[in-house]
């Protein structure tokens, strides 16, 4: 299925990307087109990135 209409990029090759590294839209953008034209597939292209780690500032052990 085509994510980003304007440049006929697929959610396949959208994946490929993210697997390769891709963390952001605008890297995606970079590295397929996907996003850089009307903006309409943002969102989309959004959802398929990982959801970025919180970093924990204290670690609970054993209920403390």
């Amino acid at each position: 299925m085509y994510v980003c209409v304007c440049h006929a990029v697929t959610e396949n090759e959208v994946n490929a990307e993210v697997a390769l590294g891709a963390r952001s839209v605008a890297e995606i953008g970079e590295r397929c087109g996907a996003g850089t034209g009307c903006g309409m597939c943002h969102e989309k292209l959004r959802a398929l990135l990982p959801i970025p780690a919180v970093p924990c500032d204290r670690v609970s052990v054993g209920g403390r």
